[in-house]
């Protein structure tokens, strides 16, 4: 009986122990995420001032195809040139995939920090692929329409009218849209850190 007592006392405390460590492990992880998220937000911020600047210059450059004013030829082809440009969110890592490809996710045991890592992971991708798209968009339709143009190199108007032509005024119908949407997944990614964040905070002050 000494020897079983003394047996299952040993693996008690090996157990007492493991789920410590456990825990320990937790709250770096949780830490770490918390930083990571943290990272992305401030990311985040950034690239969403630089869409709504290139939005609200999109817009700009439509009022003014719309007027058809030669006054405006100088101030329309600087913000045409614009139109190359478009936010770009760069993460600093695959958050959920990460812990997954780790097993490292099962030692969080709050279900809401995990389910809204994976929501926020899908929202990023959504949004990578909206960048894409508006990247592919300015490469495979803007350029050819600018050159011959604008002369890149002393940003001279070359062919004024071509900036009235409506192939530029659907390409900035398409950025507008393309903006747009990609405020709206800023808004929610931003959210769904802010949430994950919040729990994450739970979780350490719990423990």
């Amino acid at each position: 009986m000494l020897v079983v007592i003394g047996i299952l006392l040993a693996l008690q405390i090996n157990n007492w122990n493991s789920a410590r460590q456990d825990r320990r492990e937790a709250v770096k992880l949780y830490k770490n995420i918390h930083r990571q998220l943290m990272e992305d937000r401030s990311e985040l911020m950034k690239v969403k001032e630089f869409n709504s600047y290139y939005k609200t210059s999109f817009e700009r450059a439509g009022y003014l195809i719309a007027l058809k004013s030669d006054q405006k030829t100088d101030s329309l082809a600087m913000m045409i040139m614009e139109l190359s440009q478009y936010s770009d969110f760069h993460r600093s890592g695959n958050i959920y995939e990460t812990l997954v490809n780790s097993g490292s996710i099962k030692l969080l045991r709050n279900i809401e920090v995990t389910s809204g890592l994976q929501r926020l992971e899908m929202t990023y991708n959504n949004l990578n692929k909206l960048e894409d798209i508006h990247w592919e968009i300015i490469l495979n339709e803007l350029s050819p329409e600018l050159k011959g143009v604008i002369n890149y190199a002393t940003l001279e108007i070359v062919k004024p009218e071509k900036l009235y032509s409506v192939e530029i005024q659907n390409f900035l119908v398409e950025s507008i849209y393309l903006t747009n949407a990609k405020e709206l997944i800023y808004n929610r990614a931003l959210s769904e850190i802010d949430a994950v964040a919040e729990e994450i905070d739970r979780e350490l002050n719990d423990k």
